[in-house]
C-alpha cells in the first residue's frame, strides 16, 4: 500500500511541478507584453490534465494487452545500463573536446539559443537511442 502511495504523490508532484510551469510560462509572457491573458491557465491546466488521462488509459490497456509479460527483463536492463554508460562518457568527452576547440579558435562567447539546440539535439539522440536499446 506504501508504493501506491508514494506512486499517487508523484503523479500529484510532476502534474503540479507541469502546472505551474506553465502559469509561470504565462505570467511571464503577459509580464513581457503589459497584457496578462489568464484565459491562457485553462489550456495549461486543462492540457496537462487530458495529457494526464490519456497517458492513465493508454497505461490500462497496455498492461491488458501484455498481461504478466515484464517489459524489462535481465538483459534489457544490462543493455540499457552499457548504453547510456557508453552516451555519457561520449557526451563528457564530445563536449570537452568541442569547448577545447572553440577556445582554441579564439571564441569568447557563446549564443545561448546554439546551446538551446544542441541540447535539444543531445536529448533526442539520447531518448531515440533508450528505445532503440529497449526493444534490442
Amino acid at each position: 500500500m506504501r508504493n501506491k502511495k508514494a506512486l499517487y504523490f508523484g503523479w500529484v508532484f510532476i502534474m503540479g511541478c507541469i502546472m505551474t510551469g506553465g502559469l509561470i510560462g504565462i505570467y511571464l509572457i503577459g509580464k513581457e507584453t503589459g497584457e496578462y491573458d489568464y484565459s491562457l491557465a485553462y489550456s495549461v491546466v486543462g492540457g496537462t490534465a487530458g495529457g494526464f488521462l490519456l497517458f492513465l488509459l493508454y497505461s490500462k490497456v497496455m498492461k491488458k494487452r501484455r498481461r504478466n509479460v515484464p517489459s524489462f527483463d535481465e538483459r534489457s536492463l544490462i543493455l540499457m545500463q552499457r548504453y547510456l554508460m557508453i552516451v555519457l562518457y561520449a557526451l563528457l568527452i564530445g563536449s570537452g573536446a568541442a569547448l577545447i576547440t572553440l577556445y582554441a579558435l579564439g571564441v569568447q562567447m557563446i549564443e545561448t539559443g546554439m546551446l538551446i539546440v544542441c541540447l535539444m539535439g543531445v536529448y533526442f539522440v539520447i531518448g531515440i537511442g533508450a528505445l532503440i536499446t529497449k526493444r534490442l
